[in-house]
């Protein structure tokens, strides 16, 4: 769908950027810009930067950038076509008149998924789904449970969704795009879920955007088999029967391993409980639940793989700040389990007595040791020092160094003396991540272009960013810059084409900001252009400067033996020097 340039500026100017990222990430001022913790990967110091002047975002620790319609795509999983509209909408601004095939072809597998979900719930109430009604009854699961999760049967034989969709007029595409159907070698379609209980995944706003079929016996393929990644889903950014978690009005979530356990722990009562879909839980679905939720209790099976991914969850909760519970349940492997043998009561009192995560580390470091032996006593002291290392508030570190010092006979100020110790250890490990990170961060980790070929440098990759940077900050610039330099000039692929893309625009009277330019760039590159303005944001680029670079970019080379010599690093070092030099 091709949108004005026009359109695509009126849309940006009515929909400022702070405004819109703000809605997501708490923004604190920094000078004329913004910083805050990324949404798109786990930091606890901040590296993502908004800029009100070029309206545009980068995250100098992650390198995602844009503006507000690629962050509008990026945070809400939309098309590029959909994001505009979504921001049209905010903004009371009408979508051009023109198809947008992306957003018809969602709409079509969201309809889809709904016949498709009924299909599977009139399918368990049949006489073909006997068997599996049985599988749900030996569960214990009510009638009123399974209609509250619009639970189904998906038939054993090949082509019985696909028929039924077929006779409501979805094309074969539609359904091998919605993850319903697939083709074999033949080229024939058949049923991805079959002979399988099935779980319809609900969105927030009610829609089934996909499912997950469990199969009733020992044998038929995984015991768990789930939608792959489709126009309207992704597993690594949802969560089962959040929708209904979401209505509980409780600040705490349990999260499970498995739909069983969620629909065990709702039919109990407890409305809170989410799972992950098919995969180990990821930083998006931590955000997720953090957005809705001041802690989360993770109950997890006690087996060692559950005990695994409980420790990366922990992990990954406390990169995004979010409370972290732990359940240890003794002579039950799940919630399931636990619940049928003992009861909702009971599962609730080992709600309350749910551990905190440091206690469930420093419980699993010390039955790795038999602290009665002096050496392992000796070794185990020193890794949970390193665990309370970690700790900021210095109550909390006092009472466990208390609790520690009690437990293993060893004087406090020992154990004190040690997470110092451990303390140092870190800031100096810190120190030095922090100093890499910074120099990565530099005009070098962007350059594209082999500065080790001749006529490719890295004084000539510098000048063309800084060039393109100029032009875009100020449009009259080009009147000079085009009787000099033409886009075969430029060496830097991404360079060439914001540079070819900023020519068809200003010839067609339009004039060119980074929403604009970018918009009639590739994704990869409007990234790049993204990252030149962040690191740019703080110098002017005078017109002057620009005649410098057209200079260096026609004439400066180093020698292949010179450049040879240089990493990276080094020339990167070498360009954040001038820069310095240059403020």
């Amino acid at each position: 769908m091709a949108i004005p340039a026009s359109y695509i500026q009126e849309l940006v100017a009515r929909n400022d950027i702070y405004d819109t990222v703000s809605r997501y990430v708490s923004l604190q001022r920094a000078g004329r810009l913004y910083k805050g913790l990324c949404p798109f990967h786990s930091e606890r110091s901040p590296s993502f930067m908004v800029y009100p002047e070029t309206q545009s975002y980068y995250c100098f620790g992650c390198g995602a950038g844009g503006d507000v319609i690629k962050f509008t795509m990026e945070m809400n999983s939309l098309s590029y076509i959909e994001a505009v509209r979504y921001l049209a909408q905010q903004s009371g601004m009408p979508m051009p008149d023109e198809d947008d095939g992306q957003a018809k072809l969602k709409s079509r597998i969201l309809q889809m998924n709904k016949l498709a979900a009924r299909f599977f719930y009139d399918t368990l109430n049949s006489d073909a789904g006997r068997n599996a009604r049985k599988y749900l009854r030996d569960r214990q699961l009510s009638d009123k449970t399974i209609v509250n999760f619009g639970l189904g049967y998906a038939p054993a034989e090949w082509q019985g969704l696909t028929n039924y969709l077929r006779s409501k007029g979805f094309t074969d595409e539609e359904m091998t795009r919605g993850y319903l159907a697939a083709r074999n070698k033949n080229g024939n379609l058949y049923d991805i879920f079959r002979d399988r209980v099935m779980f319809p995944i609900i969105d927030l706003r009610g829609n089934v955007i996909a499912f997950g079929g469990r199969r009733m016996g020992d044998e038929g393929g995984p015991k768990y088999l789930n939608s792959g990644d489709t126009p309207v889903f992704k597993k690594s950014n949802g969560l089962f029967a959040l929708n209904l978690a979401k209505k509980s009005g409780k600040d705490t979530f349990i999260l499970a391993e498995g739909y069983m356990d969620v629909i065990a722990m709702h039919q109990a009562g407890f409305n809170n409980a989410v799972a992950t879909l098919g995969t180990a839980l990821t930083s998006q679905q931590a955000k997720l639940i953090g957005d809705y939720a001041k802690k989360v209790i993770i109950s997890y099976d006690s087996d060692e793989a559950g005990q695994k991914a409980t420790r990366r969850a922990m992990e990954i909760f406390e990169k995004e700040e979010v409370t972290v519970q732990v359940l240890q349940m003794d002579g039950a492997k799940d919630p399931d389990e636990y619940i049928k043998k003992y009861g909702a009561q009971r599962f609730e009192m080992l709600l309350e007595g749910a551990n905190s995560a440091l206690d469930f580390q420093l419980l699993k470091l010390k039955n790795q040791y038999d602290i009665q032996n002096p050496e392992q006593r000796v070794e185990y002291l020193t890794k949970a020092c390193d665990i309370l290392a970690g700790l900021t508030n210095p109550i909390q570190q006092d009472v466990y160094c208390t609790r520690l010092a009690n437990e293993t006979s060893t004087d406090k100020a020992s154990i004190k003396l040690q997470i110092d110790r451990a303390k140092a250890k870190n800031r100096r490990r810190e120190n030095r991540k922090k100093e890499q990170e910074l120099l990565r961060s530099g005009v070098g980790r962007q350059i594209k272009v082999d500065y080790r070929q001749k006529g490719n440098t890295m004084p000539k990759a510098f000048a063309q960013q800084q060039i393109i940077c100029a032009l875009v900050r100020d449009n009259s610039l080009y009147n000079d810059v085009r009787t000099k330099l033409t886009a075969d000039n430029f060496t830097d692929g991404d360079m060439k084409r914001a540079y070819i893309a900023f020519e068809n625009l200003i010839e067609q009277h339009i004039p060119v900001d980074y929403a604009t330019l970018a918009y009639h760039m590739p994704q990869d590159s409007a990234n790049v252009l993204a990252g030149i303005f962040a690191r740019n944001a703080d110098i002017i680029i005078t017109g002057k400067d620009v005649q410098m670079h057209i200079e260096n970019l026609l004439t400066a080379k180093l020698s292949q033996s010179e450049a040879s010599e240089k990493s990276i690093d080094d020339l990167a070092r070498r360009i954040k020097s001038l820069k310095e030099k240059k403020k």
